[in-house]
């Protein structure tokens, strides 16, 4: 008499399930990473399109007052000056704060003579890494009363 050895269907069917788990995890962590990937990048392009709008509103004042910064702390008040330099602080949410609160800094380096208005503008984030970092320059135009004759 032969003794059958069967194997059990139910042993087979418990590997096929620990299998699918096992794609079901490796498919997962690949979405895991996807959307970190996705959040990440949406912050960083939040925070440059508010360096962005911080930039150009700098340029456009630069453009047209006389370039010192008492001028500039006057048109952007939120602003601290150490001579030539101006650093403004902001939160999370991009709102003025003070530099304790701040998670961004942006500083100004100004600079003027007699035929140009510089400004040297860089982002920084809490951690200390330059964000973005961009010079402006202007001509700075006579009027007719100043004009050389």
């Amino acid at each position: 008499m032969r003794i059958r050895n069967t194997h059990s269907k139910t042993s087979l069917f418990l590997i096929e399930i620990i299998i699918s788990l096992l794609i079901l995890a490796i498919a997962c962590t690949g979405g895991i990473q996807i959307f970190a990937a996705a959040h990440r990048d949406r912050q960083t392009a939040r925070e440059l399109n508010h360096i962005q709008e911080l930039t150009s509103t700098v340029g456009e004042i630069l453009e047209g007052c006389d370039g010192y910064p008492e001028t500039v702390l006057s048109l952007l008040p939120e602003g601290q000056s150490d001579g030539n330099t101006l650093s403004f602080y902001y939160d999370k949410a991009w709102h003025t704060c003070t530099p304790n609160d701040a998670v961004y800094t942006m500083a100004i380096v100004l600079q003027r003579d007699d035929s140009e208005k510089k400004a040297d503008i860089s982002f920084y984030h809490m951690s200390g890494n330059e964000l973005y970092h961009l010079i402006i320059r202007f001509p700075v135009l006579k009027t007719r009363g100043e004009a050389a004759p």
